[in-house]
């Protein structure tokens, strides 16, 4: 029979093994959002009980609008608007705003659940329809602003942007980046995909994602616009402590093998 400090020793390998990251998805098409509700929390996460993540939108929301995709639902809805390049009209959170002012905005943040004690790392996510328009009957500019993340110790952290398709400028450094439309992109099928941005946090210990969607300074009165926020990817790491509980066990275990060897030998 295996002694049992070898056991320990097995099970804290097969332990170590598995206290590596996962991957979690917040997959829009599996998830439900009242249309035209503000706040909504999901259970995303099979190995964290209860609700991972909570979705919020705030600021000036008395500006914010129906879809333009049928049944038409008040947004913040779940809709297929967008393709973002992928053919496949791919469900994403829909924000649509018409601005009265070109100094109002909505912001989107996203909190992970308290439970997540070290947070997350590697948050990512895509903005489809970034874009702008100047014409007669449509003018407006998108721009997302104050990107950034909050660490569990209230710390700032600037964002990666990649993937910023040919209809969308990035403008500044770290925590001053702009994702600008540049013109007019269409929504569903071939070239849907230059107007998109994909936003990452790269690091650890994320607490909460943040960032303002409104239009330019370029027209004082936009006109109706929108965007798609698709699925958020990110990954948690177990607690250190559940491995550090383990080796110490196993010291334990040894110890108290060798004492007994030694009993056993006088």
């Amino acid at each position: 029979m295996r002694p049992l400090y070898q056991n320990l020793v097995l099970s804290c390998a097969i332990c170590a093994f598995t206290a590596s990251a996962s991957a979690v998805l917040v997959d829009w098409s599996a998830q439900n959002w009242p249309a035209g509700s503000l706040s909504n929390s999901y259970d995303v996460d099979p190995s964290n009980p209860g609700n991972d993540v909570t979705v919020t939108i705030s600021g000036d929301t008395g500006q914010l609008q129906n879809s333009l995709v049928s049944p038409n639902p008040q947004t913040p809805a779940i809709t297929r608007a967008f393709d973002g390049g992928l053919g496949t009209s791919p469900y994403t959170l829909e924000l649509a705003l018409d601005l009265t002012s070109n100094t109002q905005s909505v912001a989107f943040t996203l909190n992970f659940s308290a439970l997540y004690a070290a947070g997350v790392s590697n948050v990512s996510f895509t903005i489809f329809d970034i874009d702008a328009s100047n014409t007669s009957s449509s003018k407006y500019q998108d721009v997302i602003s104050s990107i950034y993340a909050i660490s569990t110790t209230g710390t700032h952290i600037a964002p990666t942007i990649s993937n910023v398709g040919a209809n969308v400028s990035l403008t500044g450094t770290g925590l001053s980046q702009l994702l600008t439309g540049q013109v007019s992109t269409v929504d569903l099928g071939a070239g849907s995909g230059a107007a998109n941005a994909t936003i990452s946090f790269n690091t650890s210990n994320i607490a909460s994602i943040t960032f303002i969607y409104g239009s330019s300074s370029l027209f004082a009165d936009p006109t109706y616009q929108h965007i798609g926020i698709y699925n958020i990817d990110y990954e948690v790491i177990p607690e250190p402590g559940t491995l550090g509980v383990c080796v110490a066990v196993v010291c334990l275990a040894l110890g108290t093998s060798r004492r007994r060897t030694k009993s056993s030998a006088t």
